[in-house]
């Protein structure tokens, strides 16, 4: 199978959203930064859209067998995302999610922020993810319409990988 790369197109109209590949974000939870890939780092604060999320267990990144959470979001850049997220920060996601259904209100429509909060272990510190609602959704209906016409569970999908350099994927 061949797929043509269109290298004239360029740029996104208003609250379109760019779903023909998947970027890879991660939570370095050492370095307490998201990054794109294994070393592009982006800071300590990530906006997200959800757009699908999934609890899964696995062996992953070297990590022994454990629940991971795997969100597909878009990103600031409106680039459908995916990244996964274990331990406290899947709990902190989940609590997040809890308090909003109980209020009877989705996490659908908003952009909820991803931060690196600094906690102190036993023999060093690291860092957890911690999640808030900032605001109402800029792609909100793009992001509607893509789960009406395109999305399903399978989009989310976790691969195994090689262990991570660093083993810090949290």
């Amino acid at each position: 199978m061949t797929t043509e790369i269109l290298l004239e197109e360029v740029g996104l109209e208003e609250g379109q959203i760019l779903t023909d590949s998947i970027r890879q974000w991660r939570s370095d939870c050492q370095a307490g930064q998201f990054k794109i890939g294994a070393s592009a780092m982006k800071g300590g604060k990530l906006d997200m859209e959800l757009v699908g999320a999934q609890i899964n267990e696995g062996e992953y990144f070297g990590y022994s067998f454990q629940k991971w959470l795997a969100l597909l979001f878009i990103d600031p850049d409106g680039i459908l995302s995916s990244i996964l997220f274990k331990t406290e920060s899947l709990d902190n996601f989940e609590e997040l999610r809890r308090s909003y259904r109980i209020k009877g209100e989705s996490l659908l429509g908003k952009t909820v922020r991803a931060m690196m909060s600094k906690r102190a272990g036993k023999t060093a510190s690291y860092f957890a993810v911690e999640f808030e609602v900032i605001a109402a959704g800029k792609y909100a209906e793009a992001i509607a319409q893509f789960r009406q016409s395109q999305y399903s569970p399978d989009f989310v999908r976790l691969i195994e990988s090689k262990p991570a350099e660093n083993g810090n994927d949290q």
